[in-house]
């Protein structure tokens, strides 16, 4: 068994795989051994059919089996030993790949085509970013509390701004006034304001690290890997039509994270991590300290219940992860910090396309004739 890879463009190769009959023909008889075993035919007792009757009937199936599988061991091996860096995984190549008959004697050639990832410098110091620092308006404030007020109506009247209220709202805050409520509500309201702003930051940085970093990347092989890999429900024609807008925006992005973590170590994700934030998610800020050790055994169980399910796994490993990147960036990028009210990070952040409409007349005339509509 022979391999050999050759350059076929800028971050395309070939794999050539030579073997013979030879290399996989051992294990091929053990396999029809083990089915002789276990061949059950009328006339012959269980693992007493002749070996040549059930080589005559599974010989070339087992074969195939057999030799893809040294094949597919060889290409993992080839790219392991050559440490190849590369995108999505080998698809075959369909300029160079004949038909195979495992069952000749003759040197069979398979040809593989991989896409590699490029080399890529991310300098974050010079990409410039707004980052919006949003406080509550007293508008914004009273719009709040109103909506407080009709959320909790007792005999169909809008709740009074009492002590019995500001208990109802903040069960662990000692409040006896309007204004101290009124604080409260802000910064309720700002916290649920910072998640907002740090998730519209890390969209708005993905944008513009991937309008940004320039590298090449191996298109064509990554349309055809797009439909391989999709099962059957992507045609070359939707890549084709989505592919810059969409597909190569997110190969982008994922090679720049990729690079960004690779080189700041800290980025990876370490597993108390992935625990701490399952904890405070499921528990809040528990005293872990005065717990005892009854009860931190139940917590853990608990916290590893969530982490065996794959699927919380991976959503929790994403949110963790992004919010370690948005962190990082904020350090790292040229980064402008915009205060403004909830009503301005709207506005700033709405699609061009939207802020066009919104200053057409014929959306203002539409408002109005709603407003009417609504007082008769």
């Amino acid at each position: 068994m022979k391999t050999i890879q050759t350059a076929k463009g800028d971050l395309l190769a070939t794999i050539q795989i030579d073997i013979e009959k030879a290399d996989y023909a051992e294990d091929v008889k053990k396999e029809l051994k083990n089915y002789q075993h276990k061949a059950v035919l009328p006339g012959f007792r269980q693992g007493k059919v002749p070996f040549g009757m059930i080589e005559k009937m599974y010989g070339s199936s087992v074969s195939f089996d057999q030799l893809n599988k040294k094949v597919s061991e060889a290409l993992n091996n080839h790219i392991v030993e050559n440490k190849l860096d590369i995108m999505g995984y080998p698809l075959n190549d369909p300029e160079k790949q004949q038909p195979i008959d495992p069952m000749t004697d003759d040197t069979k050639s398979f040809f593989f085509e991989v896409g590699l990832k490029p080399e890529i410098k991310v300098n974050l110091g010079e990409i410039k970013m707004e980052d919006y620092n949003i406080k509550a308006s007293d508008k914004e404030i009273d719009a709040t509390i109103t909506r407080i007020q009709e959320g909790n109506k007792k005999d169909d009247k809008p709740a009074e701004l009492n002590e019995e209220l500001f208990k109802l709202i903040f069960p662990s805050k000692d409040i006896k006034d309007v204004e101290t409520f009124r604080k409260e509500v802000a910064a309720e309201m700002e916290r649920q304001y910072v998640v907002e702003a740090e998730r519209m930051f890390f969209n708005n940085a993905i944008d513009k690290l991937v309008s940004e970093v320039k590298f090449d990347m191996p298109d064509s092989f990554l349309k055809r890997w797009v439909v391989a890999n999709s099962e059957g429900k992507v045609t070359e024609e939707d890549v084709e039509k989505n592919y810059d807008n969409m597909y190569s925006k997110t190969f982008r992005w994922q090679l720049i994270e990729e690079s960004i973590v690779k080189a700041n170590p800290e980025l990876i994700l370490k597993e108390e991590e992935l625990r701490d934030f399952v904890t405070k998610m499921y528990f809040g800020n528990l005293d872990l300290a005065g717990m005892d050790d009854d009860m931190k055994k139940r917590l853990d169980g608990i916290v590893d219940s969530v982490l065996k399910d794959e699927n919380q796994r991976q959503n929790i490993q994403n949110q963790v992860a992004d919010n370690k990147l948005t962190a990082f960036l904020k350090k790292a990028m040229k980064v402008k910090v915009v205060d403004t009210d909830y009503e301005g990070f709207v506005q700033a952040v709405l699609p061009k396309e939207e802020k066009e409409k919104a200053k057409k007349p014929r959306a203002k005339k539409a408002a109005k004739k709603d407003e009417e509509a609504e007082t008769k």
